[in-house]
């Protein structure tokens, strides 16, 4: 068995105020986390909502024709999804 080679970490620094990182190591603190996990977590955390929330796409001739002969074709019965769909969504619970 070979052993696992681990991928090489690359730091990251910033620079912020005292009261930026006094606020930082509580919230680390209160989450039971080291500076660097609760850090690392946030922006990972915010890097994928940053490109969640993208509002424009960009397609090739090609895969904007396939993307609007879907968007045209009727759906095919799903039980599963119109299950889904008539349930009450839990935030209005």
């Amino acid at each position: 068995m070979q052993p696992q080679l681990k991928e090489k970490v690359a730091p990251l620094n910033i620079r912020i105020r005292s009261d930026q990182r006094r606020l930082i190591e509580q919230a680390a603190i209160s989450t039971d986390k080291t500076i660097s996990d609760f850090v690392r977590d946030a922006a990972l955390c915010e890097a994928k909502n940053a490109l969640l929330d993208q509002t424009s796409f960009r397609f090739t001739d090609a895969a904007w024709s396939e993307f609007t002969t879907m968007l045209d074709d009727p759906p095919t019965e799903n039980q599963h999804l119109h299950d889904l769909m008539s349930r009450q969504p839990v935030w209005k619970k």
